[in-house]
């Protein structure tokens, strides 16, 4: 059986409603039912800045299952546990608070993306170690998005992820997943190409045909894809290939 397909954006905040007049079917209370009208699923990316309320978590759940019963979320993980302590013992409190803001969104993935500054040291990987050897996961996915020179020491990448369980995610169009865990999935993030910004890249038809293909071929093998696009031009390229899914 080939894999499910989940494809979504890094957020919802930056969607130009009237560029999407004519797919969004039911008024819409907020941007984020509008979203939800047009993808069944959410990498939430304000989470690595703030995490919110219990009572805005909730909010966002209602308002998503309203138009769409089978709408999801992802967990961008805060920043103090990734970027400022750095997997340290401090980070194992605020995972906590992740957690609980999780069960009212019913998010069953939280995505680590480590900074390019977070080299591959024996310290480093002793932090990682004790970080999820003692946090308790309680039912969650964790993903893991290694950036910098980790992708110098592939072996490594493989032995904290299986060691951990946890999910190796990419940017397709730059690097390879190489361990899809004991629940057999991937999890593509795609941010562009180019400078100053690669995230103004707008993927073209013929990136975005390259990028179905790979998805055929690893559905054979996975149970579940994550694809979120995480470019100024998201919404549209989702779109675009969500629709090049549909007619395949």
């Amino acid at each position: 059986m080939p894999a499910s397909l989940h494809i979504g954006c890094c957020g919802w905040s930056y969607l130009i409603e009237k560029n999407f007049s004519k797919q969004i079917a039911h008024k819409a209370s907020s941007k984020l039912q509008s979203y939800a009208q047009l993808f069944d699923t959410v990498e939430i990316n304000s989470t690595f800045y703030r995490l919110p309320t219990m009572t805005t978590a909730q909010k966002w759940f209602k308002e998503a299952r309203e138009v769409n019963k089978k709408f999801t979320f992802t967990v961008k993980a805060y920043q103090g546990i990734t970027h400022i302590n750095r997997f340290g013992e401090k980070s194992k409190p605020i995972f906590k608070q992740m957690q609980e803001v999780c069960h009212p969104l019913r998010a069953t993935i939280v995505l680590f993306q480590s900074p390019a500054s977070f080299a591959p040291s024996a310290l480093n990987i002793k932090k990682m170690k004790l970080f999820f050897s003692t946090v308790d996961s309680e039912e969650l996915t964790f993903v893991w998005e290694p950036r910098g020179k980790w992708y110098e020491e592939p072996q490594t990448i493989i032995d904290v992820c299986e060691e951990f369980n946890l999910i190796h995610c990419v940017d397709p169009f730059r690097n390879e997943p190489l361990v899809f865990g004991r629940e057999n999935i991937t999890y593509f993030r795609l941010h562009g190409f180019g400078k100053p910004s690669m995230y103004r890249y707008n993927f073209s038809d013929k990136e975005l045909e390259q990028l179905n293909d790979l998805t055929t071929t690893c559905s054979k093998k996975l149970r579940h894809i994550y694809i979120f696009f995480n470019n100024v031009f998201c919404y549209e390229n989702a779109y675009t290939f969500r629709d090049l899914i549909v007619k395949a």
